[in-house]
């Protein structure tokens, strides 16, 4: 539609929709009239939801988790595992372009939403519950775009208030105007609005509701992770206070039974520790399992008797998910072992300030993980003693290891100061090659792809490294 054309020119992007759902009735070619609030909330779960689109499918092959081991010819995702700054335009804009797009895409939805609403027939409260799901999607999407195209909030060399990051479209109607880039500070501050809204909105509404929604617990989640990577402690804790003493458990590997993950999964409804269940299998690796695997420096990580090394993955290959119907089931999750994990930093962060309690705070946090994670024989609590000159090492370490093909690696690399990571890349069935991308190096900000510019004029293009050539 029409309306929707100049929506995307506005982001430098054209001739991308989202579906007409059911509840849209076409009356011109620049109108579109919703029935009622009940289809709306439908429309929602078609067109803002992240179920039939990857958000950002060549990640696992940036961060330092993976390594390839195996010779393929044309190897799709080598410009990704080797930091090409034409990532987008090697990659053939099939994959890259995708995560601007889609996530546009999904905002778009999510503001359509919310402007034709107040307008709806249905009970308030459903309405609240059905706006609170579209402010806490926009945020959801603002966050994983801010963290794609702009700089790290928390990087200390910069300014977060000067640093360029997406455009800002938070109205559904036409935008015939271009959009130039907000800052990184403006969009966290939108993602905060949105959140806080949101959140709202769904707890005063009392509707229940299912894991495949994004609900107020997944709000709190996902503020959490925000605030995280704002270095804002005391609001880790604070959105994360909640969710401990709600109705979701840590789930026991030491009770897991036999190992099946066609039939249970680890990513599922039915995992206790699931709050929202979501995304494709585009955002994990499984389909070139035979060229690249977990990082052998990963594999090692794990600790003798940790009941993850097998029941998460074996041979390097994850097993957190069922293959058995692709597009049918999650491929990602929000899981209470980040609330442990979040919480936790945050409070590793009091203690290196100089609070004493914060510390055995954070302890008792990440043991009550591990135990649920380590064979009962094996499993020794860490002590203020033996870890606390280095909390938050282990926290990362611990984080990496849970987190494991799940997404969200590079994004931790991010805020942890942008590290010096090393690939090895088979350029024959019996050569490899090593692929360095350095420590800040401009390419931990992803390039906007070409065609975006050449659709927007006032899009400035992020900093790029030289092509990358192998060491």
């Amino acid at each position: 539609m029409m309306r929707r054309y100049m929506y995307f020119i506005a982001v430098g992007l054209i001739g991308v929709t989202s579906s007409c759902s059911k509840f849209l009735e076409e009356s011109t070619q620049s109108e579109v009239v919703p029935r009622s609030a009940e289809s709306l909330n439908e429309y929602m779960m078609g067109d803002a939801y992240p179920n039939d689109f990857a958000l950002h499918p060549e990640e696992p092959f940036l961060n330092d988790d993976i390594q390839m081991i195996a010779y393929k010819q044309n190897e799709l995702m080598y410009p990704a595992y080797t930091w090409q700054p034409d990532m987008p335009e090697k990659i053939g804009g099939l994959v890259t372009v995708s995560s601007w797009r889609s996530c546009y895409a999904a905002i778009q939805a999510c503001n359509t939403t919310l402007d034709y609403l107040p307008k709806m027939m249905g009970e308030q409260r459903f309405k609240d519950y059905v706006g609170g799901q579209a402010y806490l999607l926009r945020a959801f999407y603002y966050f994983n775009l801010v963290n794609l195209y702009g700089m790290p909030y928390n990087d200390p060399q910069t300014d977060p208030h000067k640093n360029l990051a997406v455009p800002l479209l938070i109205s559904g109607g036409v935008e015939s105007d271009y959009k130039s880039r907000n800052t990184v500070a403006e969009v966290y501050a939108q993602i905060e609005t949105d959140l806080k809204e949101g959140i709202r909105l769904i707890e005063g509404s009392g509707q229940v509701y299912s894991k495949y929604r994004m609900g107020s617990e997944a709000g709190h989640l996902l503020a959490s992770r925000i605030y995280l990577y704002m270095d804002k402690w005391n609001e880790v804790i604070q959105h994360t206070e909640n969710l401990m003493a709600g109705g979701y458990k840590l789930m026991d590997l030491r009770n897991w039974g036999e190992v099946k993950p066609l039939e249970k999964p680890v990513i599922s409804i039915n995992n206790p520790e699931t709050i929202w269940a979501f995304g494709t299998i585009g955002d994990v690796i499984v389909a070139d399992s035979l060229v690249y695997r977990m990082s052998s420096e990963l594999m090692s990580s794990y600790e003798d008797g940790d009941l993850r090394k097998g029941i998460y993955w074996s041979n390097g290959i994850t097993r957190k998910l069922s293959t058995a119907d692709i597009g049918a089931a999650p491929a990602q999750s929000f899981r209470l072992s980040e609330v442990y994990l979040n919480r936790a930093e945050a409070f590793a962060q009091l203690y290196k300030q100089g609070n004493v309690a914060a510390g055995q705070k954070c302890l008792d946090l990440l043991n009550a993980l591990r135990e649920k994670r380590l064979k009962e024989d094996k499993y020794v609590p860490w002590t203020l003693q033996t870890v606390g000159n280095d909390l938050l090492r282990h926290i990362h370490e611990e984080r990496r290891r849970e987190f494991y093909s799940e997404g969200g690696r590079w994004f931790d690399l991010r805020r942890y100061g942008m590290p010096k990571i090393t690939h090895l890349s088979f350029s024959s069935a019996s050569q490899a090659q090593k692929f360095v991308l350095q420590e800040r190096d401009p390419s931990y900000v992803w390039p906007i792809p070409l065609r975006v510019i050449g659709l927007n004029p006032k899009i400035v293009q992020n900093p790029l490294a030289e092509i990358r050539q192998p060491q």
